[in-house]
């Protein structure tokens, strides 16, 4: 609770501090409050704090996935202070919008009632509307808010409708009571219930990025500011996942919401992977490699044991270090580059700064799933938990995609280690420098001993 308090008034801190011109203060200020937002949540390690009369739940779960949602933050935080060092106007409402979507993002980490649930998913969206069209002079900005929107409020929707239906079949929006329900039905069949559940999974598939419910994220992702799209990919999808995996993890699914869920699994695979092989524009490729990687993250979904929760946790928070980091390295290529943003701004990288190029091939390698980086340690365990519950061909066909997707991680890695015909005059901010190598080196850490990021 103190947490959530700290990070709210902090946002509002950061507002005043922005009216009053003291620009120089956001950062620092924005972090500091973060960090002791972190060590509430530590020193509280070992309790369950049941709030406002049991509709949030801040179990180890709950906390292990703020403190990832926080340290990511900070990261974002850190590389702000270049990122908004040109600009004028509107950087204080710019952070503090980041902290309040943080806010939704704890809330429904830590969610046993389906009203925060919607709550927190609405917090954790409305500043992102408005956040994606951070730059007022670029219609692409424009557009992608425009886009999120949109489609954002379509998933509400459905969102909406399914906890309505849920409440008409169970009478209640307790978590507990649900899975209650579901449990009683058995091999039955509760048309209300199935239904509001198909309508409520949608709303938070759209969060993830899963298909058939991924058309926003190229267009928003590319059209959003590069700190905004790093934030969306990596904070906004953790919490959604971990706001997911409570919704169903304890449940026992209707077999046509687990037919539905291996029928998404597969398709996001393939789309993800697949679409990515022809993309040239890096944002564009990030967001269907985020695509590809929720498909993986749903394989864990399929089978749930003791073991998911930490599965998803090491998965996503690895996936959050390799992908601030890469879009860091974007950032300062772009500038080099005079705003372009396609693969072939990071040709000459390696002859420019040769640290930047081999961290940057390692965070591609992680996301790659290529042994020693973390993301290969992540990547087996989602397969090897699905082989162990069963599902032998659905766990072939996503190391199929696993291999397919390593082609397009590699296209980069070339354009990287290709002496390009000038060199990339890369302009390395110390904290920028400071983050990129953190991301590196906690990938191959994290690589070699897993055992260092677990719950």
């Amino acid at each position: 609770m103190s947490a959530l308090v700290l990070i709210s008034v902090l946002g509002v801190v950061l507002l005043y501090l922005g009216l009053f011109g003291n620009r120089g203060l956001l950062a620092p200020v924005g972090i500091v409050g973060l960090l002791a937002a972190f060590v509430f949540f530590a020193a509280d390690w070992q309790l369950e704090n049941a709030l406002f009369g049991g509709l949030v739940q801040f179990d180890s779960y709950a906390r292990s996935f703020s403190m990832v949602l926080i340290v990511v933050t900070v990261l974002l935080f850190l590389f702000g202070i270049d990122y908004y060092a040109k600009v004028r106007e509107n950087v204080s409402e710019q952070y503090a919008l980041m902290l309040f979507s943080l806010i939704g993002g704890l809330l429904i980490t830590s969610f046993s009632n389906l009203i925060v649930l919607f709550l927190g998913i609405e917090i954790l969206s409305i500043p992102l509307y408005i956040l994606a069209g951070g730059k007022r002079d670029s219609f692409r900005s424009g557009e992608a808010a425009f886009k999120y929107f949109v489609q954002g409020s379509f998933a509400s929707g459905f969102l909406l409708l399914g906890l309505a239906l849920l409440y008409g079949s169970t009478a209640s929006f307790d978590l507990a009571a649900i899975e209650a329900h579901a449990a009683s039905i058995g091999t039955g069949t509760d048309m209300l219930f199935l239904l509001g559940l198909f309508f409520t999974i949608a709303g938070v598939a759209f969060k993830v990025a899963a298909v058939p419910f991924h058309f926003w994220s190229p267009d928003v992702y590319a059209g959003a500011p590069t700190l905004v799209t790093a934030f969306m990919s990596t904070v906004v999808k953790t919490a959604a996942f971990a706001a997911f995996y409570r919704l169903i993890g304890h449940m026992q699914l209707p077999q046509a919401v687990h037919t539905m869920l291996i029928l998404m699994t597969v398709c996001t695979l393939f789309l993800g992977n697949i679409v990515a092989l022809r993309q040239t524009q890096f944002k564009r490729l990030m967001a269907y490699s985020n695509i590809a990687h929720t498909g993986f993250l749903l394989l864990a979904f399929l089978g749930f044991d003791a073991r998911t929760p930490d599965v998803l946790f090491y998965y996503l928070g690895t996936y959050a270090l390799a992908t601030v980091g890469l879009f860091i390295v974007l950032t300062l290529a772009k500038r080099a580059a005079k705003g372009d943003e396609h693969i072939h701004i990071f040709r000459g990288l390696f002859r420019s700064n040769p640290w930047l190029a081999i961290v940057t091939m390692l965070l591609l390698l992680s996301l790659a799933g290529i042994p020693l980086a973390a993301g290969f340690v992540a990547k087996y365990r989602v397969f090897v938990l699905s082989l162990a519950n069963g599902y032998l061909f659905t766990t072939a066909f996503a190391v199929v995609m696993a291999l397919v997707g390593i082609y397009y991680y590699v296209i980069v890695i070339r354009e990287a280690f290709t002496p390009g015909e000038r060199g990339l005059q890369l302009v390395v901010a110390p904290l920028n420098w400071l983050v990129i190598s953190l991301c590196g080196i906690a990938v191959v850490a994290l690589g070699v001993m897993p055992g260092l990021l677990r719950m």
